[in-house]
């Protein structure tokens, strides 16, 4: 019975580094808003987005950011 409960911690010890490693691995997230003077158009604030940062653009409606929409880039730091 130890041997399989010593066997279970082990197991489980490793699983938690793993999941810890690959945290550190994906690296940190940033955020930015791009192309602030003009309305958001979700294609075109995709292509800005992933060829300048490699990231993901989505238009957003924003109070404090002027303009109708804007186009915010989710990219790696």
């Amino acid at each position: 019975m130890a041997k399989l409960l010593c066997s279970c911690v082990l197991v489980l010890m490793l699983v938690f580094s793993a999941f810890l490693m690959v945290e550190r691995v994906e690296g940190k997230r940033c955020r930015l808003t791009i192309d602030k003077a003009n309305p958001c158009y979700l294609s075109d604030c995709r292509l800005s987005c992933y060829s300048l940062y490699n990231g993901v653009g989505k238009c957003f409606d924003d109070p404090k950011v002027p303009g109708p929409s804007n186009c915010d880039c989710l990219y790696n730091c």
